[in-house]
């Protein structure tokens, strides 16, 4: 009886059935990896996401900074204020030997006077 079992022909459907348990595991690696690649990838992101807040929040403490810094230079160069600080702490005086003094004069304009009796004819 075990003849006949060795002789009969294999059924087909069974070679096909032996390389779907391969398909199916390398189908499952391909799953698995690409789980982790998706978690890492949003690992990433997240750190990213992280790091670009922080260099946003530094950039924004530094034009806050600069800003204050800008009004500062502007306070401290005052034309008053330097002019006060020359004159106070310096003892400087402003140099009036090079001054010119220039007067101008207008010519006086004559007079335009209608005769009396040309303005009803």
């Amino acid at each position: 009886m075990l003849n006949v079992f060795k002789n009969s022909p294999k059924p087909t459907h069974l070679k096909f059935n032996k390389w779907r348990g391969l398909f199916l595991f390398i189908l499952l690696l391909f799953v698995l990896a690409s789980l982790i690649a998706i978690s890492k990838v949003e690992h990433q992101v997240r750190a990213l996401e992280t790091q670009y807040y922080q260099v946003l929040k530094q950039a924004l403490k530094a034009n806050e900074e600069s800003g204050r810094l800008r009004l500062e230079k502007e306070h401290l160069t005052a034309p008053a204020r330097v002019e006060y600080i020359a004159k106070t702490q310096l003892d400087m005086t402003r140099d009036k030997s090079n001054y010119q003094t220039i007067y101008i004069v207008h010519p006086p304009q004559p007079l335009s006077v209608a005769p009396l009796g040309a303005e009803g004819e």
